[in-house]
């Protein structure tokens, strides 16, 4: 059992009272009998974590049985309770770091806590960054985040708001001096909601629609980060001006919200041209309503008199222009606002909203109309309007009167246009390779080629009403040539996504190097680019060219060591071609969620990337099973935001710790060998023994998983064997059976191979306490492996053939290795004894995915056995464990 220190008193004091209301309502809806077993199975869990060790072998033995008598009826409800007890534990986590940050925030003189903008801007200030520089970092970094959606997290939105509202109650009773009825009436609501979650079903019956991830994916930008962005500015002054003691000046909000989910074909055949259409208007029509009710607050405040402060004669000319343009409107709203410009102009700007969405809901139910007149097309139209009721305020001493309100709604709209996320298209480089083959005569396109055709006319469409913002992006997956993106760029030409004025298109072409391959000649693609005439205007006038580095295929190829360490070089590289040649560069992190596949902590992830590939711009996927724990809450979405913000800052003015340039060659040389080792290491294991493959499919949940209605996209990309298999069912799988494979396997060989080298025990590790990069990669493998159980592994590896038997063997045999050489390199006696906080986390959960582990096991031996009506229990431990262990594919 993990240390318990004294401020997580309060986290254990949350989890029981969540826990106490849950087991009320378990007995109440579904009798003493079932609550009896289900606390037998959690007996009977923590004996075998934390009871005497000569004796827990023989309690799993016992838990098994338990778990094996139990019919199906009584499946399905044991494994709710420990499901819902889950999401308790997790909002009552959530709101702890919610909790801490407010204890470090509540003493001005305290010290800030590690890793917010105020702590960043006092390192900066420390390293001795002068006041201006760090100014101008500010104004001119720019942060894009990109949403995707995730298997594992298709959370029906009924359940989300369920939560959310269980976060106000435990915020209540932190905050609030209740009295004893207040509290009463709190604890009342908090079993409501809970005997809610209960009753609400979970799961979809059917396999979740890209409309549905689509919504689900937007509640956490319209509930959460739509207001945590506008923000953002008054934050970074706060934060300059205490580390500084000087004002930062105007800046406006560096995130921006982009999204796959809609536009992602990449092995999605439900992503259809009608699909990719419909879901730019659903967020346009989402957009534009929040923007509605950001402009009815603001009527509601503005409501100063032309007597009592003097209007700018830009306002009353802006004002008579919009009456001009909106007759209609002036008619009908003149008359209600005499002597009050302010509302009298944003009645016009309602206005201009109202037609924007009448069209887009006309457009989506099938009406074809013009759009009308006076409507907002593009955020440049709203951000101008805004402006003048920015500089009307100022100009009429509003400073205190309503200006804070108006530059928020326009930070929203800088951040999240008018569309609430910015849609991006994701297709095959293939596919693009044939459209364009298709042109001039050439063979008709294939299915794929086709259907990016047919998107990028909707594009077209898109961009005529919109402008460009509405969608801008086409990422290239599995690219790996110049002609790849080449091939991409005439499909947008010939799609009418040109500027003829500007002798550029209208959208960005962005390579995904995701394989070694395409790794390791990135570089060379971007020369040949760099060298087409007509390719490097289209750059010179968008500002630059963006690739993307994908974390999932390369890890999954070649494993962790070898990925990372492919990953590293190409982006040195990379950028250093870019700087060569005088192109600005964005790299694009397509980054999951596990360690596997790029995971890990935020601002760590940052300052662990090479010199200079940051500079200002940093650009990263957030996936979909990631957005509960880091954006549910508006608090949580802030310390996300800060962590992101602090690392771009730290590495963009070069103050983080970092070796000398000669150390980090040498030291890169080192981790070069390392990964060579690990490489040969798991490419044996997985790639190289014909068994592998029958071993993998029988010892993980892998087949199920592909059957099962948890996305809209298929696990593979084609009919294949493992090497279509897409990364995350791959990590999913493995994280399932809890021997989290990917995260580790092949690098204690390789630690274990280098440290017998004369002074190899040394360097490695010097390497860890001086080189941000090695020291992430480390402690990422710390943190899977304290995650992983081998002895739950055991069992599903139990389910496999018996010839397969000798390489589970071969895998405990890795774990062991692995386990070892990473404690003799962080000096820590226990895994995470440096983290006792997620060491903590980590042992509070263990013992309630064990019983959703051990009935996994079982159902699956019932399904290939052919046992009916086994898939709802089967998808209930599915996503209880993945709820569970968190960062799971």
């Amino acid at each position: 059992m993990a240390r318990l220190r004294a401020v997580d008193q309060p986290l254990r004091r949350d989890v029981r009272l969540l826990g106490r209301l849950l087991g009320e309502v378990l007995v109440e809806q579904e009798g003493q009998a079932l609550f009896d077993l289900e606390e037998e199975v959690r007996r009977l869990a923590i004996q075998r974590r934390r009871g005497p060790v000569a004796g827990r072998r023989a309690v799993a033995a016992e838990l098994a049985e338990v778990l094996q008598r139990l019919p199906l009826e009584r499946a399905e409800p044991v494994l709710r309770a420990f499901s819902v007890y889950f999401q308790l534990v997790n909002l009552a986590e959530q709101h702890h770091r919610i909790r801490r940050a407010r204890t470090h925030a509540e003493v001005a003189s305290a010290k800030p806590q590690r890793g917010s903008l105020e702590a960043t801007l006092q390192v900066l200030k420390e390293a001795g960054i002068p006041a201006e520089r760090v100014r101008e970092a500010m104004r001119t970094m720019r942060v894009t985040l990109t949403l995707t959606a995730h298997p594992t997290q298709a959370v029906r939105r009924t359940l989300l708001e369920k939560l959310y509202r269980m976060a106000g109650l435990l915020e209540e009773r932190d905050r609030c001096e209740l009295t004893p009825r207040e509290s009463s009436v709190n604890l009342a609501l908090l079993r409501e909601e809970i005997t809610l979650l209960w009753q609400t079903d979970e799961l979809r019956r059917e396999r979740p629609t890209v409309g549905d991830e689509v919504k689900n994916v937007l509640w956490y930008v319209e509930e959460v980060l739509a207001d945590e962005l506008s923000l953002l500015p008054e934050l970074l002054d706060w934060a300059f001006e205490r580390a500084y003691g000087e004002p930062l000046g105007p800046v406006d909000t560096p995130v921006r919200i982009h999204s796959w989910v809609g536009g992602d074909m990449d092995g999605n055949p439900l992503v259809t041209p009608d699909v990719f259409a419909d879901t730019l208007r659903a967020h346009r029509a989402r957009g534009l309503r929040r923007l509605l009710l950001d402009l009815e607050r603001l009527g509601g405040r503005l409501s100063q008199s032309a007597r009592h402060a003097k209007p700018s004669e830009e306002l009353l000319s802006s004002v008579a222009k919009d009456a001009e343009e909106l007759p209609d409107t002036e008619r009908r709203y003149g008359p209600r606002t005499p002597g009050e410009p302010l509302r009298h102009k944003l009645r016009f700007m309602e206005e201009r909203l109202h037609r924007a969405l009448h069209y887009v809901t006309q457009q989506r139910a099938g009406t074809s109309v013009p759009m009308p007149q006076g409507a907002y097309r593009t955020p440049e139209a709203l951000l101008a309007d805004l402006d003048v009721l920015g500089r009307a305020l100022e100009a009429s001493k509003g400073t205190h009167a309503g200006l804070r309100d108006v530059r928020q709604v326009r930070e929203r709209v800088l951040a999240l246009g008018l569309s609430l996320a910015e849609l991006e298209v994701r297709a095959p480089a293939e596919d693009a390779v044939s459209a364009a083959g298709s042109f001039n005569g050439g063979p008709a396109p294939t299915e794929g080629g086709a259907r990016l055709l047919e998107v990028l006319a909707r594009l077209k469409e898109a961009q005529s009403e919109s402008g460009e913002s509405a969608c801008r992006t086409l990422i290239l997956s599995m690219a790996s040539t110049a002609e790849d993106v080449l091939a991409a760029f005439r499909c947008l030409k010939h799609a009418g996504l040109w500027d003829e004025k500007r002798g550029c298109a209208t959208a960005n072409v962005v390579p995904l190097f995701e394989q070694l391959g395409a790794l390791d000649s990135g570089p060379d693609v971007l020369r040949t680019l760099f060298a087409d005439a007509e390719y490097r205007k289209h750059l010179d006038v968008r500002g630059g060219q963006e690739v993307m580095v994908g974390y999932s295929d390369s890890g999954k190829e070649v494993g962790l060591l070898a990925a990372s360490a492919a990953l590293y070089r190409a982006q040195v590289a990379l950028t250093e071609v870019s700087r060569e040649a005088g192109v600005p560069l964005r790299l694009f992190h397509g980054r999951g969620e596990s360690v596997a596949r790029g995971g890990g902590p935020a601002q760590e992830a940052i300052l662990a990337l090479p010199p200079g590939a940051v500079a200002g711009g940093y650009k990263a996927t957030e996936q979909g099973e990631a957005l509960d724990h880091k954006y549910a809450r508006p608090e949580l979405a802030r310390r996300t935001v800060e962590l992101i913000l602090g690392g771009v800052l730290l590495h963009t003015l070069d103050a983080q710790p970092r070796p000398e340039p000669e150390a980090e060659r040498t030291f890169r040389t080192v981790f070069d060998t390392l990964a060579e080792t690990g490489r040969k290491a798991y490419r044996a294991l997985v790639w190289e023994d014909p068994r592998f493959l029958e071993f993998f499919t029988a010892a993980t949940p892998v087949e199920e998983i592909a059957s099962l209605p948890i996305g809209s996209r298929p696990s593979k990309r084609r009919a294949g064997g493992l090497d279509t298999l897409r990364a995350i069912p791959w990590v999913f799988a493995w994280t399932q059976n809890r021997a989290i494979l990917p995260g580790w396997y092949g690098v204690g060989s390789a630690l274990e191979a280098f440290s017998k080298e004369e002074g190899g025990a040394a360097q490695l590790k010097r390497m860890y306490q001086e080189w941000p990069f090695f020291r992430a990669v480390i402690d990422n493998v710390t943190m899977v492996l304290a995650k992983s159980d081998m002895a739950i592994a055991g069992r599903y590896a139990s389910l496999a053939p018996p010839a397969t038997r000798s390489l589970w063997r071969r895998i405990q045999q890795e774990h062991r290795r692995t386990r070892r050489q990473v404690k003799r390199l962080t000096g820590e006696s226990k895994l995470l004894d440096n983290n006792p906080q997620l060491q903590r986390s980590i042992s509070l959960r263990n013992p309630y995915v064990d019983p959703m582990s051990f009935l996994q096991v079982e159902l699956l031996k019932r399904k290939r056995e052919g046992q009916a009506e086994v898939d709802r229990p089967l998808l209930l431990t599915l996503n209880g464990i993945a709820a569970g262990m968190r960062n799971t594919g």
